[in-house]
């Protein structure tokens, strides 16, 4: 798999400090299989992850698809991240 353009998307922060975001990235199947999982962390500003999403879809070999998700996290550990990376 080769993975590039990772980009996010906050969609709501509510009052009980928790972020709804959407996750995306671009997707080369360089494989077998199409049915593909990529797993994504969220690093801090010492590279340490602190967050771990998986995106999954079906993408046939040698083409490329963007590959999207969603989740729901405490603000606290969100605004943490700066960047994100395969895993």
């Amino acid at each position: 798999m080769k993975v590039s353009d990772i980009a996010t998307k906050v969609i709501n922060k509510d009052d009980d400090g928790y972020v709804s975001f959407a996750i995306k990235a671009l997707v080369e199947n360089d494989s077998d299989e199409e049915e593909v999982y990529v797993c994504l962390q969220g690093l801090d500003n010492e590279d340490f992850e602190v967050y771990e999403m998986t995106l999954t879809g079906k993408i046939s070999t040698g083409e490329s698809k963007v590959l999207t998700t969603s989740d729901y996290v405490a603000a606290r550990i969100f605004e943490q991240i700066i960047k994100w990376q395969e895993k």
